[in-house]
């Protein structure tokens, strides 16, 4: 009798406030998983933790979908619409290495020198990387971001709102990650350094938000956004043509804020274009 009565409450929740009970189970989901995984779990299970607790989203949608009544398969299914334009593909796999570009000559410009030897490495393991950031590493929480959360916010809010709030809950959701950081975890950064590498990263986090929102309305696919999450990753991760060394500390510190602000620039613009509708009502992805 409890049993069905606290699943009885959990779907009159879903019906009610089911972005509320997304996020909070969403969290708690990959929160569970993550924060074990940075304070006392061992480096293997550390790992596997840290990869599981990504689909905390998606697991999320999932049972908010189900507590609804409606068909988990069937909206998982919706979320891969691939007849595309090829155009779309295009931007989603590369833009991210259009504002690493940007970035890389304002960091040029600032004194610094790129060690273009490493760029045909890097390019080699480039498909493998996007593969694996599409499945497991940033990809996997799309269906659950923009599957799931970004419709239900729009529901109630503005493209510009539902985004801003959105992408304010993504950031949050990175705290355990972003405190597990592990020049933060050894006290190799001071208080100072560790507030301004968290602030930038949440800043940076909940602006993507945006470019993420005016795909999601063009092409109406989750598919698109979730390539564009992996070609961000994998970007971040290869293109960024610095030595290990760099790779923390004071020196990331500055590359984090540079990407961050060419993101900012890219952001405005796009709002501006869009008149703060980042796309809405301008779905034109699809091939006839």
């Amino acid at each position: 009798m409890a049993q069905t009565m606290s699943q009885s409450r959990m779907a009159a929740w879903a019906t009610d406030h089911p972005f509320g009970l997304f996020v909070a189970l969403a969290y708690a989901t990959s929160w569970a998983l993550w924060v074990p995984s940075g304070l006392f779990l061992p480096p293997t299970m550390a790992t596997l933790a840290h990869y599981a607790g990504a689909f905390g989203p998606m697991i999320a949608a999932m049972i908010v979908v189900a507590l609804q009544g409606g068909s988990v398969r069937r909206w998982f299914a919706g979320l891969f619409r691939w007849r595309l334009h090829p155009a779309w593909y295009v931007f989603a796999l590369g833009f991210p290495t259009v504002l690493i570009a940007v970035m890389s000559v304002f960091y040029v410009s600032l004194g610094y020198t790129l060690e273009w030897d490493a760029l045909p490495q890097r390019l080699a393991a480039y498909l493998p990387t996007l593969l694996i950031m599409a499945v497991i590493e940033g990809g996997n929480e799309e269906p659950g971001w923009r599957g799931f959360g970004l419709p239900a916010l729009l529901k109630r809010h503005s493209p510009f709102a539902a985004t801003l709030i959105l992408g304010v809950i993504w950031a949050f959701w990175h705290w355990p990650i972003l405190l597990g950081n592990p020049d933060v975890m050894s006290g190799a950064l001071s208080a100072g350094a560790i507030a301004t590498l968290i602030g930038v990263t949440m800043i940076s986090i909940t602006v993507h938000a945006f470019w993420y929102t005016w795909l999601w309305h063009r092409t109406g696919s989750v598919l698109l956004c979730i390539l564009l999450h992996a070609s961000y990753n994998t970007a971040n991760g290869l293109l960024v043509l610095v030595s290990a060394d760099l790779g923390s500390g004071p020196a990331y510190q500055t590359l984090l804020t540079l990407m961050t602000a060419v993101l900012i620039g890219s952001v405005v613009v796009l709002v501006i274009a869009t008149r703060g509708r980042l796309g809405a009502g301008e779905m034109g992805g699809y091939r006839t």
